[in-house]
């Protein structure tokens, strides 16, 4: 829903008074010829006259239109999840979209289980105003996803979240300057795949995160984007146990990405570009009980290749990753960015990951998406044994759309996760999951 809507300043009710008083005067002065044709003209000009003067602030607002509007949808998730080697890790958040890395390995199979929620409804609400600089518009939108505050038995409470808060400045016609959080430039969300799980494949990007970027166009569906955003560090302690695995905040850089969109007939495809700084400064305890201070700060990239290409109703959509510091981008953070060594050295640690989708409207109203992914991980060999190595999925749905906005879906989901070395006699574990969604777009 689109409202126009232009701010008009209030007259007080003494220039209202005088309004009428000049008018009375007018009446008298003039032939009731006259009258007629220029009382109600020059009653305006007084009243404008008279706000400019004591309202000056308010009449500006008349420069330029703000448009506003809003939506989201309304999504309901019932899923039915069982893990091949132990119970459930992490109830709440690995049952309600698929993290590979939760998935337990060296266990006896554990039993089905089945969670539904609405957690994943969302609301966004956008502005645009055209200004004497250009175009400048502003968007926000939450989620209740992840951050449950009550419980099952009575009121199933989510806490709101921002997933973006974002202002855009078009200050001409091929440039743009975008300030807030949105996601990662790194991250061609256009390529994702058509899954009802929250985020899909394991080899795929996935963040959002605060930022300044720079978009110009280059004609024909070409575009160049530079964006400075916020850094984080994720490493595995010195001990090389998962659990020892801190995130550090102690960047004095920020992400670097740079990235080219292209289109070329029907495939649209984009290429981009990581640098980072992976930094941390932390006391560690020695052998004999002793504090030792340790830090080291090194650098690291990435590199993604996305694209889409439209086969008449149909659709393949690919994303391919490489680099020796996707970290926290790939996965949900599946893998750490690098080690922290036994001499406080930071190793990088390389990481592919992608995958490829395909997308098949059986009628106008019936759609399918069948998707293949992976990723692993090049580990030093003083992480510990539990330590991911490498993650697969699968996800086959059929969708059915009465009309466009309503969605109602049912999603198979295979996950397995390998890790560096047996544990209990084996090396991988493994998720089947069922997935009822319900979607309503407004």
């Amino acid at each position: 829903m689109i409202n126009n809507k232009k701010l008009t300043p209030a007259v007080p009710a003494n220039m209202q008074l005088r309004s009428s008083v000049l008018a009375g005067l007018v009446f008298a002065a003039l032939p009731l010829s006259a009258v007629a044709e220029t009382l109600e003209q020059r009653v305006e000009r007084l009243e404008r006259a008279l706000a400019e003067k004591e309202a000056p602030s308010q009449v500006q607002q008349l420069e330029g239109s703000t448009e506003y509007s809003f939506g989201g949808y309304i999504k309901l998730d019932a899923i039915a999840s069982h893990y091949s080697d132990g119970e459930r890790a992490l109830a709440g958040v690995g049952d309600d979209f698929l993290v590979a890395s939760v998935i337990p390995v060296g266990g006896e199979s554990g039993d089905t289980n089945l969670d539904m929620h609405a957690k994943h409804s969302r609301i966004w609400f956008k502005t645009n105003t055209a200004t004497d600089v250009g175009a400048i518009g502003t968007y926000i939108e939450m989620d209740f996803g992840v951050n449950q505050i009550g419980d099952e038995r009575i009121s199933n409470s989510a806490a709101s979240r921002i997933r973006h808060a974002y202002l855009n400045w078009q200050y001409d016609a091929d440039s743009s300057v975008l300030a807030g959080q949105t996601w990662s430039t790194f991250f061609n969300v256009g390529s994702l795949p058509d899954t009802l799980d929250f985020v899909g494949p394991v080899g795929t990007l996935f963040e959002r995160q605060a930022q300044v970027r720079w978009t110009h166009g280059l004609g024909n569906a070409r575009s160049l984007m530079f964006a400075l955003e916020n850094p984080s560090s994720g490493l595995y302690g010195q001990s090389g146990s998962d659990a020892g695995a801190s995130a550090y905040d102690n960047n004095a850089l920020p992400d670097m990405v740079l990235r080219f969109n292209g289109k070329s007939g029907d495939f649209s495809y984009s290429f981009s570009g990581l640098l980072r700084e992976l930094a941390y400064k932390q006391n560690f305890t020695n052998s004999q009980a002793q504090a030792v201070p340790g830090d080291d700060s090194v650098y690291g990239y990435g590199v993604s290749f996305a694209g889409v290409w439209q086969i008449g109703a149909d659709d393949v959509r690919v994303q391919l990753n490489a680099g020796n510091a996707l970290g926290r981008y790939l996965g949900l953070q599946t893998y750490r960015d690098g080690v922290i060594e036994d001499g406080g050295d930071i190793e990088l640690i390389d990481s592919v990951g992608g995958y490829v989708a395909y997308r098949h409207f059986w009628a106008p109203k019936w759609r399918s998406s069948l998707v293949l992914s992976a990723s692993s991980a090049d580990n030093p060999d003083s992480v510990a044994d539990t330590t991911a190595a490498s993650y697969q999925s699968v996800h086959a749905n059929l969708v059915y759309a009465p009309i466009t906005a309503l969605n109602f879906g049912v999603e198979y989901i295979h996950a397995s996760k390998t890790i560096e070395r047996p544990v209990g006699g084996d090396d991988s574990g493994d998720l089947d999951r069922l997935q009822f969604s319900a979607k309503y777009t407004f």
